[in-house]
């Protein structure tokens, strides 16, 4: 993510101003040594600040094996209609 933010010549400051993460927190996250998890909201405020889907925020690895699991929306088969029991009359 730092990459991209250089990248695009994106300050921390400016992502924070973007999405509403506090400064202090993404600084955090985003320490170059020590860095802490980010939240699955946090990446969703991130990658929709940049114009991103989250999956190209994650490492490659992470990235690729989640793209290996999730097969193209058009692909998934529609999932069964539930039915629901008949009414049992109580006495």
């Amino acid at each position: 993510m730092r990459a991209i933010l250089a990248q695009r010549k994106i300050t921390q400051e400016r992502l924070a101003e973007a999405t509403g993460i506090p400064m202090r927190t993404l600084a955090r996250r985003l320490h170059r040594t020590h860095p802490s998890a980010l939240s699955i909201e946090e990446l969703a405020l991130i990658a929709d600040a940049l114009g991103l889907a989250i999956v190209d925020l994650l490492p490659d690895a992470i990235a690729k094996t989640a793209a290996a699991r999730t097969p193209p929306t058009a692909a998934r088969p529609a999932a069964p209609a539930i039915e629901r029991p008949a009414a049992v009359a109580v006495r």
